[in-house]
């Protein structure tokens, strides 16, 4: 199972630690005879445990297909709308989902657009559209198709980290990108074919797995 990408710096502080929490912990055993401590470090131990499994960035078989739209994070749709020229889509992710955000179409990043805001919880996703986002919009010119993806901040997620840059080209189902600890990702395509949606609100989808939308 890999590691998101940026993250080596948290991975080690986390690492060290616990690791010299683990040393306090024996030493206090040695010389004090309590115990109270192991209980100091077993809450580290969890804590640290929770981040490398936050921050996992496990491999998929992605079945690339030009008329599919695939989800771009793992999650529960909370909001669908179908568009005259598309479709818009928001999936909230929990603590415990994979929080790499994908490519849901092949094409170029034509534009990244970073926008500082509030962190509302993404449970009141009125307020929640008022969080710091990442806009990322991929263009594919021989589809005439647009995928914005929107990373977007929570209360816990204080940051949302984009892997691509403008000009990148990205194939269906890479990972573009990480919010750090979850929250809100959105998807808004625009296309002069029609889109069907194959799920609705309340699924769970997976980013780079899931057929969120066909042609046809």
């Amino acid at each position: 199972m890999g590691i998101a990408k940026s993250t080596g710096i948290i991975i080690g502080i986390i690492s060290s630690i616990t690791a010299i929490s683990f040393v306090l912990v024996i030493l206090f055993w040695v010389l004090y005879d309590i115990t109270w401590q192991f209980i100091i470090l077993g809450l580290v131990v969890v804590a640290y445990v929770f981040i490398i499994w936050t921050f996992r960035d496990p491999p998929r078989i992605i079945e690339m297909n030009t008329s599919h739209i695939l989800a771009p994070a793992d999650g529960r749709i909370i909001e669908i709308e179908e568009r005259e020229k598309g479709l818009y889509c928001v999936i909230r992710m929990s603590p415990f989902d994979v929080h790499m955000t994908r490519s849901p179409i092949v094409g170029e990043v034509k534009d990244i657009e970073f926008k500082k805001g509030a962190h509302w919880p993404a449970y009141f996703p009125e307020y929640a559209k008022k969080n710091q986002r990442n806009r990322i919009e991929i263009v594919n010119k021989d589809e005439n198709i647009t995928a914005i993806v929107t990373q977007i901040s929570g209360i816990y997620a204080r940051r949302t980290v984009s892997y691509v840059t403008e000009g990148d080209k990205v194939s269906q189902g890479d990972v573009i990108g990480t919010i750090r600890f979850g929250s809100l990702t959105s998807i808004e395509i625009i296309a002069d074919i029609k889109y069907k949606m194959n799920y609705e609100v309340s699924d769970v989808v997976r980013a780079g797995l899931t057929v969120l939308a066909e042609s046809g």
